[in-house]
């Protein structure tokens, strides 16, 4: 069954991103390429290690299945500062940050959805009205917002995947924020 969030754009849907679980669930084979348009990003390339799933991935960009897109610097900024805005910028990767990115950057010349199933991906998706679909979990409902800080000295993390502050070394702590439904 679809939700209201795959629903709303799926008639206008023209592409999708794959971040790197997507990718291992080789479902680039179940969509047809006459339908949607298929991109992935460096980043989630470079996290496919096995070889099995390296060499499948290699025989669909030679088949032209899927394409590997660069977002734009611009595109990048502005997922960071989303992830900034609702404090996911610890839980998500640069690579989450990128297939943000390229989302937002495709979502300007139509609809796109995001195959994944990272949570606080998901999350910012949300966030930005951006679709998506996950793949193995039953994908999240609302928005949710957090603080993230420095309980020691109070840095706020600027880098994506940044659990450890720059300054004391203490923990980055999440703190969920009252105004979570943004």
């Amino acid at each position: 069954m679809s939700s209201s969030r795959e629903r709303s754009s799926h008639n206008r849907v023209k592409t999708a991103v794959l971040d790197t679980s997507a990718l291992l669930a080789k479902i680039y084979r179940f969509i047809p390429r006459h339908e949607i348009k298929l991109y992935t990003t460096p980043g989630a390339i470079g996290e496919v290690k096995d070889q099995e799933n390296k060499q499948a991935l290699e025989e669909a960009l030679d088949l032209g299945l899927l394409e590997v897109r660069t977002p734009e610097k611009g595109f990048v900024e502005q997922a960071l500062k989303h992830a900034s805005m609702i404090g996911e910028v610890s839980k998500l990767s640069k690579t989450d940050i990128e297939v943000a990115a390229l989302a937002i950057e495709l979502k300007e010349s139509g609809g796109t959805l995001v195959f994944t199933d990272d949570y606080s991906l998901q999350n910012l998706l949300l966030h930005m009205r951006i679709g998506f679909k996950p793949l193995k979990t039953t994908g999240i409902s609302e928005r949710r917002a957090y603080l993230e800080r420095c309980p020691v000295c109070g840095y706020v993390p600027g880098e994506p995947g940044e659990s450890k502050c720059p300054l004391c070394g203490s923990e980055i702590k999440r703190f969920k924020a009252s105004s979570a439904r943004q």
